[in-house]
């Protein structure tokens, strides 16, 4: 007797869900190992920085190079990018945050990313207060790490993120990082902060970042219709992302080799120093965006695509 032959079973893409939710987002590192890893890289970098920044004579003496090129005909126009980050200006965007999430269905998720910005702002508050800066390289300036505003724009950056859904998330890290990058700027310029400030605050935001996205609430849930939207504009952030931190990189060691062999020129330093904390600002804009798979881009799936056997 001949058998029967069985026809395949035909399953088409679109009718595919993913067991998890970060299945198809990233690399195969769990959601929570990702973000651990990243909390504990912060807690790591900010007394790594502050030891070889303030407490030697060498790092305070390159740090106070940059400072010493700080002139008036530097200074950006206005200066109402810092003056927008104040007490009121906090407490209301935490009230924003958790506002959008309870719309969203998520408070845990808004109460979450309120807790970012608050814990990272009361950090980067005791730090500054805690945190000597010995006079041990003829430098008489106080203590000023880490930067406040740079911890402030970053973490609202990553909270509002946190309750925004993925398909408008590019959009929004790309105005946010704008605006954390001309605010890291602008403190070197006006002579506020050095760049060890700025890698702080940097530090502080990603480890509170990353301890509530380790052990909080899920962020993404595909069940609430957390889809990634089109591919390009993902495609296209990660490429802006990494070339703007390679860029930042390779301009900011040229200046510093040009000040360092010139002598010690003022304005090569300040600018070696702008480009170190926009690098470092987009670097770890650049490490959130990659833990949160949004640079990773999976099949499409529409009615016309050809169907999957299994």
């Amino acid at each position: 007797m001949t058998p029967r032959r069985t026809m395949p079973v035909m399953r088409t893409p679109e009718r595919t869900a993913p067991e998890s939710v970060d299945e198809g987002r990233g690399p195969s590192v769990s959601r929570r190992l990702r973000w651990a890893l990243l909390a504990a890289l912060g807690f790591v970098i900010v007394p790594s920085v502050y030891a070889v920044a303030v407490l030697t004579p060498l790092g305070q003496r390159v740090e106070d190079a940059a400072l010493g090129g700080v002139r008036e005909s530097d200074l950006f126009g206005s200066d109402t990018a810092l003056n927008v980050i104040s007490v009121p200006v906090i407490l209301l965007l935490v009230v924003v945050i958790a506002a959008v999430a309870f719309a969203r269905r998520r408070l845990a998720v808004g109460l979450g990313a309120g807790f970012v910005v608050l814990a990272s702002a009361a950090t980067s508050t005791l730090l500054k207060r805690i945190a000597e800066r010995p006079e041990i390289a003829q430098s008489t300036t106080p203590n000023s790490f880490p930067s406040g505003h740079a911890t402030i724009a970053l973490a609202a950056l990553f909270a509002v993120l946190m309750v925004t859904p993925r398909r408008f998330r590019p959009l929004v890290l790309l105005v946010g990082a704008v605006y954390a990058v001309f605010v890291a700027n602008q403190t070197v310029v006006y002579g506020w902060h050095r760049v060890s400030d700025i890698i702080g605050a940097c530090a502080v935001a990603l480890f509170w970042l990353g301890l509530v996205r380790a052990v909080g609430p899920q962020v993404d849930r595909g069940a609430r219709g957390d889809r990634d939207g089109r591919r390009g504009p993902r495609r296209a952030v990660t490429v802006v992302l990494l070339v703007a931190v390679a860029a930042a990189l390779a301009v900011g060691v040229v200046a510093l080799l040009v000040g360092t062999l010139g002598d010690g020129e003022h304005g090569a330093m300040l600018l070696a120093g702008r480009l170190a904390s926009s690098a470092s600002v987009l670097a770890v804009i650049t490490a959130v965006w990659l833990a949160d798979g949004m640079h990773h881009v999976p099949p499409t799936t529409s009615a016309d695509a050809p169907p999957v056997r299994i």
